[in-house]
């Protein structure tokens, strides 16, 4: 039963990361992140431009990361709820979670369902 929970949650939680905007969201922080750095680094913008600047790049990346962020945390809800049906409840189900052999299983189905699926759909 066990095996069949991992799998479940594995795949439903890699269908939210694939169908959710998180790859633009990461590039978008990335741009912003690139573009303070280069506002920074250049000795020919002025320091009222870079004060008047920073702080709106500040504000992008910060958004953007706490967006990451709910994504992330909506992508790994079918983790905790598939908690809900395993023997024992979810303290059970974190504590089965925590062991190499299911972390390494959600990693592996995870990556397999993402392989597949990205060469069945762009076949």
């Amino acid at each position: 039963m066990e095996w069949v929970l991992l799998i479940v949650a594995a795949v439903l939680a890699s269908e939210l990361i694939l169908r959710l905007p998180v790859l633009a969201e990461i590039r978008r922080v990335a741009d912003f992140s690139r573009r303070a750095g280069h506002v920074l680094r250049s000795s020919r913008i002025s320091d009222h431009w870079k004060e008047w600047v920073l702080p709106r790049y500040a504000w992008r990346i910060g958004r953007g990361s706490v967006l990451f962020l709910a994504m992330l945390m909506i992508a790994l809800a079918p983790v905790a709820m598939v908690g809900l049906l395993y023997p024992g409840g979810l303290a059970a189900w974190s504590v089965a979670l925590m062991r190499p052999v299911a972390m390494a299983t959600l990693c592996i189905v995870s990556l397999g369902y993402i392989w597949l699926r990205i060469r069945v759909t762009h076949a």
